[in-house]
């Protein structure tokens, strides 16, 4: 009870001085001078209010800088989104612009070759290329022409056959495989070899069965030879990196590096048959 009256006391004192103010405030206009009262009390008091005003002038200015620091905040999360919303737009674009130069070259190509091959485009969807067999899978299938045996290609050369069709979809086998074997000539001497995959890991090939004499060289252009029956004729497949001589003396072999990046297929074309001339 003591310590509520502590506390009470100078509250009463400090609504006593408010109240005089407000008198004061109130009564001065009515008459032209103050009496000696009010002016003492008003030069008592002086000091008082040039603190309230003070302490009222830092409160306010403290409050305008609550008030900027919420709206600068605001403002600088709504820069942030739209930073981020520009940043992903031109991430797109930058992504379609590499998709278009893709699809022309792929349409240069088919403007080059459209005379010789009837030719469907795909897109890559996934790909295997650790398991026992390095394949692909493509978006297109049965419905849209596709069958087992056609030979798959990009602007860049060979890639390799159709081994499995769905309605949708297809499985490609890629040459980089060990089955992926493919008939081949060496484009300058015309010389005949069998390509095939170095197996799981490597990105090259070898072309075998090359009689020892046989004119081949390094950076010699490889092509199909048309043999076989699935792949067509004159289609590039790499060039020669290295020659290596056989034990038996009488045969060599030929490192092939393929034209085509395998890590990078996105869009490619299917050979859906060979143009009559």
């Amino acid at each position: 009870m003591i310590r509520l009256k502590r506390y009470r006391t100078p509250f009463v004192y400090l609504i006593i001085v408010v109240l005089l103010l407000v008198s004061i405030r109130l009564t001065g206009f009515e008459r032209p001078t103050l009496s000696q009262g009010e002016a003492f009390i008003r030069n008592l008091l002086a000091p008082l209010q040039s603190g309230v005003m003070v302490i009222g002038q830092k409160a306010n200015n403290f409050l305008s800088q609550i008030a900027n620091y919420a709206e600068i905040s605001d403002e600088n999360e709504r820069l942030a989104e739209e930073v981020a919303r520009l940043t992903a737009e031109n991430n797109l674009l930058t992504e379609y612009k590499q998709e278009n130069a893709r699809l022309r070259k792929l349409l240069g190509l088919q403007d080059l070759i459209g005379t010789q091959f009837s030719l469907t485009a795909a897109r890559v969807t996934a790909r295997d290329l650790e398991n026992l067999h390095q394949t692909l899978i493509i978006n297109k299938g049965s419905e849209d022409g596709i069958r087992k045996d056609m030979p798959v290609i990009n602007e860049q050369g060979l890639i390799g056959r159709i081994i499995n069709v769905t309605d949708r979809t297809s499985e490609v086998l890629l040459i980089l495989d060990r089955e992926g074997a493919v008939g081949a000539m060496v484009q300058q001497t015309r010389v005949p070899g069998v390509v095939e995959g170095l197996g799981p890991g490597s990105d090259q090939l070898q072309m075998i069965h090359i009689n020892v004499d046989a004119p081949i060289r390094v950076n010699q252009v490889i092509i199909t030879s048309g043999y076989g029956g699935i792949f067509p004729k004159g289609l590039r497949i790499g060039y020669v990196k290295e020659i290596i001589p056989e034990a038996n003396g009488l045969m060599k072999r030929a490192v092939i590096q393929p034209f085509v990046d395998f890590d990078r297929l996105e869009e490619i074309l299917v050979v859906t048959g060979v143009v009559d001339s």
